[in-house]
C-alpha cells in the first residue's frame, strides 16, 4: 500500500500497479489540499491519483486529463471572474458528480470508490479522512492562505512562517485505512511534498500510531533530487513549495533532510543517483539507503523502482 498525494505519488502508484495485481494495491491519499470552488468540492490529490491509475492523466502537465479543454474557465473569465485554479471541461464532470453525491448523503470514501470503478481503476483508492481538513500556509506578512492558493495563485513565492492543518484534530481515518495498514506487506511513503501531502496523512489521529505499529516493511522514496535543472514553471513552483514548507519545520530541502523527517517510520529509503553523496547520512539515521534513478517522467526505468520497493519484503 502507499501513502501520499500529488503528481510524484501518482506516477509511482502507476508503476507499482504495473508490478503487482492492482487489486492488491491500496493507496491512501492526502485530502488536506481539497477546496470548495464554484460550489464544487475539488479533491486535487484524489483526482490526480484516479486519473493516473486509469491512464487518463495528462503526461505533460502531470495533473488533469489528457485531451482536455478549458472553455468553461475561459467563459468564466469572460464574465469578469478571476480564475486562478484551472478546471478542465472533462475534469468538471468528476467534481460535479462528487458534489452531487455529497449533497445526497454519500461519504467521500464511497464516492471515491464509485469514481474509481467508473474509471476502470482496480486499485483501492482511499481518502485519508472523510472529515474536511484544510492545509493553510501563514505567510511572513500575516496572511493565511489555502495551500493551493499559495502554490497556484502565488507560485509559492511569499515567505512563510508556518503550516497549519485546520480540522485535523476532528479528523478520523477514512473507513478501511487502518485495516489496510494492518494488512499490508509493504507501506510506501510516496515522493510527495512531505509537509503538504504526507504529513497531513500522518497527522490524522491514529494513523501515525498504526504506521509505527505495523509489521509491514515501510519504504520511503525521496521527493527531492538535487542538481537536476527544472525548466517547467509548474515544477519550479512545486520545488519552491517543498523547500519553503520544509524550512518552516526546520528541515533542509535535501534527500537526507526528508529521510530525517521519516526515519522513525521506515526502514528503507530510496534516493536518486544525483544524491548518492547523501547515502551515508541516510545510513547514519538507521535506514537502508537504495540509490537509483527515480525521475520517472525523465525516463528512469520503472522496473528498478519496482524492484527497490518490492524487495523490502
Amino acid at each position: 500500500m502507499g501513502l501520499g498525494g500529488g503528481i510524484g505519488a501518482s506516477r509511482l502508484w502507476r508503476v507499482l500497479a504495473g508490478a503487482v495485481d492492482p487489486a492488491r494495491l491500496t493507496v491512501v491519499v492526502n485530502t488536506g489540499d481539497d477546496l470548495w470552488m464554484h460550489g464544487l468540492r475539488i479533491c486535487p490529490d484524489l483526482d490526480t491519483t484516479l486519473y493516473a491509475l486509469s491512464g487518463r492523466q495528462d503526461p505533460t502537465r502531470g495533473w488533469g486529463l489528457s485531451d482536455e479543454s478549458f472553455r468553461c474557465m475561459e467563459a468564466l473569465r469572460g464574465l469578469g471572474h478571476r480564475v486562478w485554479f484551472n478546471l478542465g471541461d472533462l475534469d468538471l464532470a468528476t467534481h460535479l458528480l462528487r458534489t452531487g453525491l455529497l449533497h445526497d448523503g454519500w461519504r467521500l470514501a464511497e464516492i471515491t470508490g464509485r469514481l474509481a470503478a467508473a474509471m476502470g481503476v482496480r486499485a483501492r483508492v482511499l481518502p485519508m479522512t472523510e472529515q474536511e481538513v484544510t492545509t493553510r500556509v501563514e505567510t511572513a506578512d500575516g496572511r493565511l492562505l489555502h495551500y493551493e492558493e499559495y502554490l497556484v495563485l502565488h507560485r509559492a513565492s511569499p515567505p512563510i512562517r508556518r503550516v497549519l492543518y485546520d480540522g485535523i484534530e476532528r479528523a478520523k481515518p477514512a473507513p478501511g485505512v487502518l485495516e489496510a495498514i494492518a494488512a499490508a506487506d509493504i507501506v510506501v511513503l510516496a515522493p510527495s511534498n512531505p509537509i503538504a501531502s504526507v504529513v497531513p496523512i500522518l497527522a490524522v489521529p491514529g494513523l501515525r500510531d498504526a504506521l509505527e505499529g505495523t509489521a509491514a516493511a515501510v519504504v520511503a522514496v525521496s521527493p527531492i533530487v538535487s542538481g537536476v535543472p527544472i525548466t517547467e514553471s509548474g515544477e519550479r513552483a512545486r520545488a519552491r513549495s517543498r523547500a519553503a514548507l520544509l524550512a518552516s519545520v526546520g528541515v533542509p530541502a535535501t534527500a537526507s533532510g526528508v529521510a530525517r523527517l521519516y526515519h522513525r517510520l521506515c526502514q528503507r529509503y530510496v534516493l536518486d543517483t544525483a544524491d548518492r553523496d547523501e547515502a551515508d547520512a541516510v545510513r547514519a539515521l538507521g535506514l537502508d539507503p537504495v540509490v537509483l534513478p527515480t525521475l520517472l517522467h525523465a525516463g528512469a526505468p520503472a522496473k528498478a523502482i519496482q524492484d527497490a520497493v518490492l524487495a523490502a519484503v
